[in-house]
């Protein structure tokens, strides 16, 4: 299939086997981007490939000089990469108890330190550029921490707590950062890339309830995954757009991660003496 002709913004996204990777793969592709999308197996890429994308191999949980390698190859496809959309991982469920140390650092791994060192491997040639912007594809669960997915959750507030701090280090090399809150969406991430921690403790009725919900909800999620892509795509590359840190995405997230803050603000609120009244006299 010959390859269309494309002059459009570049963006390299992580994790485009399936769910947001390969939705927004898509709907930048139809949008005339250059689009390079990656998966720790290339094959699963065949048919973006078809459609235009060039398409890598990558684990973002390998050491920092093969994806500084890697970097070094994807930047030289086109000269240039103007946004980097880091959206490769997975979720760790059950009881944070039930979770072995291996499952859980294999959770973070992939979802905290491989985006640390993949985005790590990028910035040197955004500075030099003084262009560019992250992405960071994280999750309301980074704010709600939900009963059943606490290490997930766990990776999703680091996520959000570094797009904030690279979003200010950046700023003066013109480079942008942002942390996407995306709520539920009829993606594989339940049914493919949920995996259940393996020391199972029949206590934790609470943590099996959700997930067993969360499981027999796959399929009838109220989120489309197309619509989101296309909102993020929009948000992030429009000219002139102010960024905040996060963006709550979905009318889920939205209302939820709201209701949190609120919730929040009004702890701080009711505690404000405990808080308050430690200087020295």
């Amino acid at each position: 299939m010959t390859t269309p002709s494309r002059s459009g913004p570049v963006v390299l996204i992580t994790g485009c086997s399936t769910g947001f990777g390969r939705e927004l793969s898509l709907v930048a592709l139809e949008r005339g981007f250059r689009v390079i999308s990656t998966a720790r197996r290339v094959e699963t890429l065949a048919d973006l490939k078809e459609k235009g994308a060039e398409t890598l191999k990558l684990d973002v949980t390998s050491p920092p000089q093969e994806l500084a390698d890697f970097a070094k190859a994807a930047w030289a496809i086109y000269g240039q990469i103007d946004y980097l959309v880091n959206n490769a991982g997975y979720l760790l469920g059950g009881a944070m108890e039930e979770c072995t140390p291996e499952e859980t650092m294999a959770q973070f791994n992939t979802n905290v330190f491989g985006l640390i060192n993949t985005t790590n491997a990028f910035l040197p040639y955004f500075r030099t550029r003084r262009a560019g912007m992250v992405v960071n594809i994280s999750s309301q669960g980074g704010s709600l921490n939900m009963v059943g997915a606490g290490i997930y959750c766990a990776t999703k507030a680091a996520v959000d707590s570094l797009s904030d701090t690279w979003a200010r280090e950046l700023a003066e090399f013109n480079v942008k950062c942002i942390s996407i809150q995306p709520g539920m969406f009829r993606t594989a991430v339940s049914a493919g890339n949920l995996r259940r921690g393996t020391h199972r403790i029949a206590e934790y009725t609470a943590a099996d309830k959700v997930i067993t919900e969360y499981n027999a909800a796959t399929g009838t999620e109220k989120g489309d995954p197309t619509k989101a892509a296309v909102r993020i795509l929009d948000f992030v590359t429009a000219e002139g757009r102010e960024l905040p840190l996060r963006l709550a995405l979905g009318d889920d997230a939205f209302e939820s991660v709201k209701a949190f803050h609120v919730q929040r603000l009004a702890d701080m609120e009711k505690f404000r003496s405990w808080s308050v009244g430690t200087n020295f006299d």
